[in-house]
């Protein structure tokens, strides 16, 4: 629903005078209800109605309310916004009070803070924003002399407003903001609809030139700011247009003449210089500014985030820690602030201080795979594998959730190996000890090694490493089925690998996993067994010997070995 501003509507005749004070007081009650921004569509099917209407006429009917009634209510009213949170629920109670004074029309100054109050809740609405700024702008038009687009005629200016006395008669009760002020809060409003041209008129108009030059370069006006700040200097040296300037061309020199002025106190010239000298990489120089601008206003947790990344590239790890420490104080819920304290505490190695800030990391961010990663590091060092477990199992949903493109990788297998190798020696070490409570943990710990590593084999491609870790562990767990098919996997998965022949640690692993196997097929005791055993032993030679027979004399020499024994157990069968 679209407003649009209403010229004055002709006065009545002067001959109208005759019929007394009660036609003097509708004329004015007119005036006063001109002040209102209307919508177009004022028909019974219009989306927005201009005020509540009930289907039962008596409820539409009010009694009129004295002038101090009224201005009670719009205090009422000021006080439900002071006393409840900006949210639509307070607007809703607000606007009540509002539309009972907008009823009458008896005092201007009255009537124009009910107006202005709806107007500042309207802009909140999508149907009603456009109407609302209009409204604003009619309210801060009525108090001057000129023409403007809501005060469009000599008449509406001269004969329709109301005199100097009736605006001041009823001032003291009410609220009312002075022009310029209005005129301030319309030009944000400006700004923040996009109106940035007209905001700067504006600005330009109440001497803001911070917002003046603000508004022209998100217009794209560079030019025109540079000319406003140029002509400003000229008037007045003053650190705050230096800085500007120095914005606008940037040129480093100028901020340092802002500083210059200042004695060094200006904080936005010290982060401008520091934004300048980390562009062009000059860190150190970089940091200095940032830190003197900090000393000035030290309650900026971005520039401190700034100073906290470039002090770790430097390698400054005490000023580093100072400023994300000082951040997640400012910000709590800045989780990146904390997973940078973390890194910091771990690159010290001391990872019971990394592990309470990645907890708060992960409150604030459970979707970073690096800090689960940091997480899976700390807690194998701190030797808490269940919830490293958890780590891992976390990394691998992530994986499974997110696209492929973010390269989200799986549990490392020296990280997997520790959870391992660490869980089953917490569990020898509760065997040891008698204690029945820590051999019940570290069963169920066991448990979830084992849930993980079959989750590793249905949803990775780890690997061979990951067979022969899930071999040594049923082994140690006494599953010895189990661990026969692990060894026959990490088989195949060797035998995949391009050119295994041509490097001695792949040659080396094939033949102490072929002995292995051996080993289970000669511990089975059966004929078909030990055949299958000698068949395998024998390809993985004539595999080696076809690639790099000169360079595998040792790993021949073995696999000899290993078929030999094979075939004396054959012998001892028969």
């Amino acid at each position: 629903v679209r407003a649009k501003p209403r010229s004055a509507v002709p006065a009545a005749d002067a001959g109208d005078e005759k019929d007394g004070p009660a036609a003097t007081d509708d004329a004015q009650k007119e005036n006063i209800e001109r002040q209102m921004i209307k919508h177009d569509d004022v028909s019974d099917d219009a989306l927005l109605l201009e005020k509540i209407r009930f289907e039962d006429n008596a409820d539409n009917e009010h009694v009129d309310l004295t002038i101090l009634e009224q201005s009670i209510l719009l205090a009422l009213c000021l006080d439900v916004k002071n006393d409840n949170p900006a949210d639509g629920l307070t607007g809703e109670q607000m606007g009540g009070y509002l539309a009972r004074v907008l009823n009458q029309h008896d005092d201007w100054m009255v009537y124009a803070t009910a107006l202005l109050e709806r107007a500042w809740l309207e802009c909140e609405r999508t149907h009603g924003r456009e109407r609302a700024i209009l409204q604003i702008q009619a309210l801060a038009d009525q108090h001057t002399n000129r023409l403007t687009l809501t005060q469009s005629t000599f008449k509406s200016v001269e004969e329709d407003s109301a005199p100097a006395q009736d605006r001041l008669r009823n001032l003291h009760s009410i609220v009312y903001p002075p022009r310029w002020d209005m005129l301030r809060d319309l030009a944000e409003r400006y700004a923040r609809l996009g109106v940035v041209t007209s905001a700067a008129g504006i600005f330009e108009e109440l001497e803001l030139w911070d917002d003046v030059v603000e508004c022209y370069r998100i217009a794209g006006r560079e030019g025109r700011a540079e000319e406003v700040v140029r002509k400003r200097l000229s008037e007045r040296e003053t650190p705050r247009m230096w800085a500007a300037l120095g914005d606008l061309t940037s040129d480093p020199s100028h901020f340092e003449r802002a500083l210059e002025l200042s004695n060094g106190r200006y904080y936005d010239a010290h982060v401008a210089l520091g934004r300048h000298w980390f562009e062009r990489g000059d860190l150190k120089r970089a940091t200095g500014h940032f830190l003197d601008g900090l000393d000035i206003k030290p309650l900026m947790p971005h520039v401190w985030f700034r100073v906290g990344t470039i002090s770790m590239q430097l390698e400054d790890w005490d000023t580093a820690l100072r400023a994300f420490t000082e951040v997640v104080q400012q910000e709590p819920e800045e989780g990146d602030a904390w997973a940078n304290v973390a890194a910091i505490h771990m690159h010290r190695k001391n990872p019971a201080e990394a592990y309470p800030a990645l907890l708060e990391s992960l409150k604030q961010n459970r979707n970073n795979w690096r800090v689960w990663v940091s997480k899976l590091y700390t807690c194998i060092d701190l030797k808490k594998y269940d919830e490293a477990i958890q780590s891992c199992n976390d990394l691998l949903g992530l994986k499974a959730r997110r696209r492929s493109s973010e390269d989200i990788p799986n549990p490392e297998e020296r990280c997997v190996r520790a959870i391992v190798g660490g869980s089953l020696q917490c569990y020898h070490d509760a065997r040891a000890t008698g204690d029945d409570v820590a051999v019940d943990s570290a069963r169920r710990t066991l448990v979830r090694v084992g849930q993980l590593l079959d989750k590793m084999k249905e949803t990775t491609d780890s690997g061979s490493w990951l067979y022969d870790v899930s071999a040594r562990f049923n082994d140690e767990m006494g599953r010895k089925e189990e661990v026969f098919g692990d060894l026959m996997r990490q088989y195949r998965s060797l035998q995949a690998q391009p050119n295994w022949e041509e490097g001695e640690a792949d040659r080396a692993r094939m033949v102490s996993l072929v002995a292995e196997i051996a080993g289970h097929h000669k511990a089975g005791g059966k004929r078909e067994g030990l055949v299958k055993g000698k068949l395998l032993a024998n390809g993985v030679a004539k595999r080696i010997r076809t690639k790099c027979e000169a360079e595998s004399e040792k790993e021949l020499k073995e696999l000899g070995a290993i078929v030999d024994d094979i075939q004396r157990a054959l012998d001892d069968l028969k």
